[in-house]
């Protein structure tokens, strides 16, 4: 692993990129600062993909406990608007839909 992608892909010593998907991962690709419990997956050009509804779910518990409006309101803007430059992916979960 080159040392810029050990960079984008850990804001920590804990806090890295799930070991078991970093052989599947671009050399571009990024990670949300604190959100690994929300990472779901890699997608097929290798950038981390996270559910939104986890990571809605991350800010409602210690250390940022939000109430839930609070953290959808802080995920859309906070997270979802950050856009990525597509070198990272949020998914909607249809389950939460239908």
């Amino acid at each position: 692993m080159s040392k810029e992608k050990a960079t984008n892909l850990q804001d920590g010593e804990d806090n890295e990129a799930p070991i078991e998907l970093r052989d599947f991962l671009a050399e571009d690709s990024m990670k949300l600062d604190g959100l690994n419990d929300a990472i779901v997956g890699v997608d097929t050009k290798g950038y981390l993909v996270y559910d939104y509804h986890k990571i809605v779910d991350v800010f409602t518990k210690e250390p940022h406990g939000m109430e839930f409006e609070e953290a959808i309101e802080f995920t859309d803007f906070n997270v979802v608007g950050l856009d990525g430059n597509g070198n990272w992916t949020i998914m909607y979960n249809r389950e939460n839909y239908v």
